[in-house]
């Protein structure tokens, strides 16, 4: 029995040494496996941040995006006007405007998407009232064709006195894509800082106000120079009873009235022996060329008088 069980212990110790060793072995050759993997693993990754998404985050892309680089033209499409940058001077070695951000492009719509893309510029700047006012002659000289213009696309006669402290105009003229407008909206605040121009291409059509009918005849008769034409007439000829003008009081009524197109006086007529009875409702055109007669019962039948 002493045999047997210094046999057991002497074997007992090498299977569990053997067990251990097979482990251990084991765990090695999975980490042999696994780190070229990751390493694997990580330079794919590098290569999609690096090539496949260069413009995401970044020194560069920050430093990018607080310097914009200036424009020379606003551009939709076909249409194009130079941008407010080509207007800027320089004060003491320094632009007096510069560019802070370009957003864009719009789409106002989802048809014809080309047509009514546009983009936002917003620039940071000294001077507002000065530098819009170069702006607009450049915009505004036959080269360019710009018009200020209101929501309407009315053409404004007047242009208007700039100030720094705030402003907001627009500028517009016809679009090479038919049936719209290039625009050029712009505000500034001296309070926010800063001056944003917005491009566009609606719909819409530059029009013109419509100007007022010129009168080219003379002026209207005075009231005595017609007064002095009626009393020369004689009853009859106004449809009045009597012989005799003498036998009526003439008072005109202020202001005109248009008919058949004449601009024309009121004048009642009363006779001296009924006071306060209207004998007669005669409208008398102001070139004394017409003469109506006005019902006095009805009050709104008038008759040409020949």
């Amino acid at each position: 029995m002493a045999r047997e069980k210094k046999e057991k212990k002497e074997k007992k110790p090498k299977k569990a040494k053997k067990e251990k060793t097979e482990k251990k072995g084991g765990k090695k050759k999975l980490l042999l496996i696994l780190i070229p993997v990751l390493i694997l693993i990580a330079a794919g990754a590098f290569a999609v941040v690096r090539f496949v998404l260069p413009n995401l985050g970044g020194k560069e892309v920050d430093e990018a995006a607080k310097k914009p680089v200036a424009v020379e033209n606003y551009e939709i499409g076909e249409d194009a006007a130079p941008a407010l940058d080509t207007v800027f001077v320089d004060i003491e070695d320094q632009k007096e405007g510069r560019l802070l951000a370009n957003r864009g492009p719009e789409k106002e719509s989802k048809g014809e998407e080309a047509a009514v893309e546009g983009r936002i510029y917003i620039y940071e700047m000294q001077n507002y009232a000065s530098v819009v006012d170069r702006y607009l002659d450049l915009l505004m000289a036959e080269e360019q064709g710009f018009q200020l213009v209101d929501e309407t696309y009315l053409i404004l006669e007047e242009r208007p006195e700039l100030a720094d402290e705030e402003g907001a105009l627009t500028l517009a003229k016809t679009s090479v894509q038919e049936g719209r407008v290039f625009q050029l909206a712009i505000g500034w605040s001296q309070a926010n800082g800063n001056l944003t121009i917005r491009t566009s291409v609606p719909e819409g059509q530059l029009h013109r106000p419509e100007k007022e009918k010129e009168d080219d005849g003379p002026p209207p008769a005075s009231v005595r120079e017609q007064l002095d034409a009626l009393e020369q007439l004689t009853p009859a000829q106004l449809t009045l009873p009597g012989d005799s003008m003498s036998a009526y009081e003439i008072y005109p009524i202020e202001g005109f009235v248009t008919i058949d197109g004449n601009l024309c006086r009121r004048f009642n007529f009363y006779d001296k022996e009924k006071p306060g009875d209207i004998a007669g409702i005669i409208f008398y055109s102001g070139d004394m060329q017409h003469t109506y007669r006005m019902d006095v019962d009805d009050n709104t039948i008038i008759t040409e008088l020949k």
